[in-house]
């Protein structure tokens, strides 16, 4: 599906900052000295995080091949994005990834990622009700 590229490649240093699981939100984000501004990486849709550590100091951004989670009835996609920096790599499966310049409430999106729609499979039409 998606053969991977580099997202992001940064000297800054990323860290979590926010995670709600009843939301599917992750937020990393960067900018603790006072002359860096905030840059967050705002994740949503998640469905898996891995990682071993909580810092990811010259961080990129990996987009890998997206996982596919399929039933009888469906398909879905979902961007798997890895983690690098030197010591170790993390993990987050989701729906959407967006860089923002800023914070979430008051940043400005640069761009983003989002994981290609979901389709319907299997023979037949759905069934109605008279």
């Amino acid at each position: 599906m998606n053969p991977g590229e580099t997202l992001l490649s940064t000297s800054r240093t990323f860290q979590l900052w926010r995670y709600g699981a009843g939301h599917s939100q992750l937020i990393l984000r960067s900018g603790f000295r006072p002359q860096a501004d905030p840059v967050e990486l705002l994740f949503e849709g998640v469905r898996s995080v891995r990682f071993e550590n909580l810092h990811f100091p010259e961080l990129t951004v990996w987009r890998d091949e997206d996982e596919v989670i399929e039933t009888e009835k469906y398909r879905m996609y979902n961007l798997r994005i890895e983690l690098r920096s030197p010591k170790h790599t993390g993990v987050i499966t989701a729906g959407r990834m967006t860089y923002i310049d800023g914070t979430y409430t008051d940043g400005t999106i640069k761009w983003w990622v989002t994981s290609p729609r979901g389709e319907e499979i299997g023979g037949g039409a759905r069934p109605t009700c008279e």
